[in-house]
């Protein structure tokens, strides 16, 4: 009976063992097939999403998508064993991993393991698929980069043009590139559609020469103090007061350097219209200085609250959603533009210093969570007078399978200003209550088409907007110094442009939602 017993156990041992398969093999399957796989984490869950890791074994590599929820305590280096189903997702193969599928699952073997070596390549090869799914190393020249999206960078060793993408939440700035510069980068390589990426995962994975002097992104004027953002990190030693950084007809009493040395903020006795900032060999860190640069200041134009900036680091575009500035926002952003205001979009994380430099912050519907230290600042923006539009969606309405919709991304910290998201589902046009405000003056028809209401927290929350249930929909209140107005539909400010393919909804034109947006614009730059 024993030996009996034991064949069995080394029988099931086996068969365990059996069902672990090549990465290499299990790309050549068919899509829906149900697999089993082991691989060291090249990719670790963040630079690209929460729930996206790439596994590498001596085969092959490949991405794993975990839908509906996220990777846990998984590092870079940790040899894992996952269980899901083969998808081609736009082309990219996907080991995909369904949260409420019981036989689906990762778990970590071991951690802390060597990573693979990068594959050295040519630049032509970025394009052969016979490496998608790989860590991957490879240099050249930037010969091109996209003049509608910067993200897309093209380098080429002399064997043919190959594309380095920029994904979101890695922390990569594209502004620091520039045509003619030599660029080394180690990634994963991917495919969109037609397209063959590689995919860096963070700054690091970059190696370019620096030969462009730094250049100022924007700048804007709060008080007496003027912020100066600059694409690159620069040498402190290179701010000389009233030599270097010189503003005519004011004098600088101090300054600041933060955010790794890319803003400069400057403390004045004094500001007027017929003030400039001039800055004068202002250098990089590898001292590469810029010439003489001459800003005309605007009290009025230039000042903070006269700026709006829309969040696009949040996933704004994933799936079908297009809530940017030149996509399906653009209508609003062009609303904004032409009631005088300086419209811009932010591409990295939120940070104290960034937000100082607005009046208004513009959160449309995001789909990845925000991070500790990004809710700290929102929070301290509205509390010392910013304003912040919110603008979420219905319940289950995860546009990527990280597991986190906009609803429950907005709880995380919304509470604090006296409402949260109930996560359903509202469709009514037009909405049976508009409440008397500033905001809603002259409203009379809005729609929501699939949005969440909102529960209501403490009497400083004023209703503007509900349903025919008297859901509320759209709330405004204060926090501190500052406005908060949250709304439970993206779809009001859609346009219906944006990327082929996306399913959007032309709200904008309907009824009276642009003059709601605009209201709600006006009312928030006060």
């Amino acid at each position: 009976m024993k030996k009996i017993i034991t064949l069995i156990i080394i029988i099931l041992t086996t068969l365990s063992f059996a069902t672990i398969s090549d990465i290499s093999k299990v790309r050549e399957l068919k899509d829906l097939q149900t697999v089993t796989i082991r691989g060291i984490v090249t990719v670790e869950p963040g630079p690209f999403d929460v729930n996206i890791i790439f596994l590498q074994d001596k085969t092959g590599g490949i991405n794993l998508y975990f839908r509906g929820g996220q990777f846990e305590n998984v590092e870079r280096g940790d040899l894992v064993e996952a269980k899901g189903y083969l998808w081609t997702h736009r082309n990219n193969k996907e080991l995909v991993l369904e949260k409420d599928n019981s036989s689906h699952y990762y778990k970590i073997i071991s951690k802390n393991n060597p990573l693979p070596e990068p594959i050295k390549i040519k630049t032509v090869d970025i394009n052969n698929e016979n490496y998608e799914g790989m860590f991957l190393k490879v240099k050249g020249k930037i010969v091109e980069i996209d003049k509608f999206d910067m993200r897309k960078i093209y380098i080429d060793d002399g064997s043919g043009k190959g594309m380095v993408f920029i994904r979101e939440n890695t922390g990569i700035n594209p502004s620091f590139f520039k045509v003619g510069i030599n660029m080394e980068a180690v990634g994963v390589l991917g495919q969109y559609m037609s397209y063959y990426e590689l995919w860096p995962r963070n700054m690091n994975d970059i190696h370019v020469d620096d030969v462009f002097p730094p250049e100022v992104k924007t700048y804007a004027i709060k008080d007496n103090y003027i912020y100066v953002e600059f694409n690159e990190q620069i040498f402190e030693n290179s701010i000389i007061l009233n030599k270097t950084v010189r503003v005519l007809k004011s004098n600088i009493l101090e300054y600041e350097l933060s955010m790794d040395n890319k803003i400069l903020k400057l403390k004045l006795d004094s500001l007027n219209n017929a003030s400039k900032l001039v800055l004068r060999s202002i250098s990089d860190k590898n001292n590469n200085k810029m010439g003489m640069k001459i800003i005309k200041l605007n009290l009025e134009k230039d000042s903070y609250a006269n700026r709006v900036l829309f969040d696009n680091n949040h996933g704004q575009t994933a799936g079908n959603a297009d809530w940017v500035i030149n996509g399906g926002y653009s209508d609003f952003a062009d609303a904004a533009k032409n009631l005088g205001l300086k419209v811009e979009e932010i591409k990295e994380d939120f940070n104290e210093d960034i937000l100082n430099m607005y009046k208004i912050l513009i959160i449309p519907e995001p789909n990845k969570p925000f991070k500790d230290f990004e809710i700290s600042a929102i929070l301290k923006f509205v509390k010392n007078g910013g304003s912040l539009f919110i603008i979420s969606d219905h319940g289950n309405s995860d546009r990527n399978g990280n597991g986190w919709d906009s609803p429950k991304i907005f709880n995380t910290f919304v509470e604090n200003f006296g409402f949260k998201f109930a996560g359903d589902d509202l469709e009514e046009a037009p909405l049976a209550y508009v409440y008397n405000h500033e905001i809603t003056k002259g409203i009379k028809k809005i729609g929501v088409w699939n949005g969440s209401s909102i529960k209501v927290l403490n009497d400083k929350v004023k209703v503007l907007i509900a349903n025919s249930e008297n859901k509320p929909y759209m709330v405004v209140t204060t926090y501190g110094k500052g406005k908060v107005v949250a709304i439970g539909d993206s779809s009001p400010f859609d346009d219906g442009t944006g990327d082929t393919g996306d399913l959007l909804h032309n709200g904008w034109q309907w009824g009276d939602d642009a003059q709601l947006a605009i209201n709600t614009i006006k009312y928030l730059t006060k």
